[in-house]
């Protein structure tokens, strides 16, 4: 209930303008809270609770908040109840709003609390995105996944949490180009799931989260998974050729290629899309390559290789919103 109640009042802040103040519940033995919204000639006040104190509650705050205003105050309450029976009492009265946890939807609302109702929709339309959430990202997410569950057992064979052992990642796939000569091509996609270290994991999988849902919405699922394993292992190719005594891991080509990949889309759709998320991306991509270049141990030339691998492959499948923007 206490989430709800959060929730629920932070929607009455941040879209109505109500602000919040506390009264003491003799009852619950505790500070309350009401969210209130004011005019000249009355204060429309909210109060949130379990259908098991509705009716206490509403008494001690109409005694409390009748004491700090001179106009009068109107008091709403929202029950919010887990129940599928809605208690007959509360039925019929005026300023009642009943909702129910388990449909996510007011079940009853009193003529005075017809108002709320927006504030339950609006609710309900943020909890199917919630829950779509994953759906909608369920690629991004299984990479993340992917990644965490390979530095896991990276981590298990390293016997460190914090740091990778290098002949652990040499054994799982790293880019060793001694290897790859001799036949082992599969590591030029394999080091692209393997990490050095739980800082490399964490930054890698922040970016990818980030920059893999803009790809996954834009491109679709298919095209992205493309996309992501074609700057993989791009990126792996240039650091193969251009440093050639590296041990390489890291996600990072292939998080360059997403980036590669939305700089297309936001050149080919510039006129509707605007400059500033041009400037967005372009600056990520330049403070990237600075950190690059200031850090040691970091492969740029994987970078570089994802990013434009990245790019090229995503002029070539196009995407997925390519027909709106015409």
């Amino acid at each position: 209930m206490k989430k709800f109640e959060d929730k629920f009042f932070n929607i009455l802040i941040n879209r109505y303008g109500f602000y919040i103040k506390d009264y003491f519940s003799q009852s619950n033995n505790e500070n309350k809270w009401v969210a209130i919204s004011e005019n000249d000639n009355y204060a429309y006040c909210v109060i949130v609770c379990d259908e098991n104190n509705a009716n206490v509650l509403y008494t001690e705050a109409y005694e409390q908040l009748s004491k700090m205003f001179t106009k009068p105050v109107a008091i709403n309450v929202v029950i919010a109840t887990k129940r599928d029976e809605i208690s007959q009492e509360y039925l019929g009265q005026y300023n009642k709003l009943i909702y129910s946890l388990t449909e996510e939807r007011a079940v009853y609302s009193g003529d005075g609390c017809k108002p709320l109702l927006k504030v339950c929709e609006y609710m309900g339309e943020k909890e199917k995105k919630h829950k779509n959430r994953f759906k909608d990202n369920k690629l991004t997410y299984i990479l993340i996944g992917l990644n965490v569950l390979i530095y896991i057992l990276t981590a298990i064979m390293s016997r460190s949490l914090l740091d990778s052992n290098t002949y652990v990642l040499i054994r799982l796939g790293a880019k060793v180009n001694e290897l790859i000569n001799h036949g082992q091509v599969w590591r030029l996609l394999t080091c692209a799931f393997l990490h050095g270290g739980i800082m490399h994991l964490a930054f890698n999988m922040y970016a990818l989260k980030i920059i893999g849902s803009e790809v996954e919405y834009v491109f679709g699922r298919k095209k992205y998974l493309i996309i992501y394993l074609m700057a993989a292992l791009g990126g792996s190719i240039f650091s193969y050729i251009f440093s050639p005594y590296s041990i390489s891991v890291g996600a990072s080509g292939a998080i360059f290629g997403l980036l590669g990949a939305m700089l297309i889309f936001g050149i080919k759709h510039r006129d509707k899309i605007g400059k500033s998320y041009m400037m967005n991306i372009v600056q990520v991509i330049i403070i990237n390559i600075i950190i690059g270049v200031s850090l040691s141990n970091i492969d740029n030339f994987a970078h570089l290789g994802g990013l434009i691998v990245g790019g090229v492959t995503a002029l070539i499948v196009k995407s997925n919103l390519e027909k709106s923007f015409k």
